[in-house]
């Protein structure tokens, strides 16, 4: 994928308008992956409201995703073409609390057995 269009970019930025996904796409950058499990326990919200962001994310290819038994695992997709802005957008929202609260209960969850 390139970005070849005015509205490639377009889409990539809208894709970051959701609070959610700015989350999202946090806790993931922090890890190597999760599954959709962990992301519905760190952020407290229903696996339908996470897997939707989540399909969106990986429609416009910003996250790929793979299946290991019941699990689906996601991670950032270091080949998009602005995988560079969105390590500074990102790097930009590590400084926010509800962000850092994210990362913090995520180190929590990690330390008991998954619940999935």
């Amino acid at each position: 994928m390139t970005f070849n269009l005015l509205e490639d970019h377009a889409h990539f930025h809208k894709a970051l308008t959701e609070p959610i996904r700015l989350r999202i796409l946090s806790l993931l950058n922090s890890r190597d992956f999760l599954c959709v499990c962990d992301l519905v326990s760190v952020l407290e919200t229903s696996q339908s409201t996470v897997s939707r962001h989540l399909a969106y994310l990986k429609n416009k290819q910003i996250v790929n995703c793979w299946r290991e038994g019941t699990w689906i695992h996601y991670a950032i997709n270091k080949d998009h073409p602005a995988y560079s802005v969105l390590q500074t957008i990102l790097l930009g929202l590590a400084t926010l609390a509800d962000i850092k609260q994210d990362k913090q209960i995520l180190a929590g969850y990690e330390q008991t057995p998954r619940q999935c």
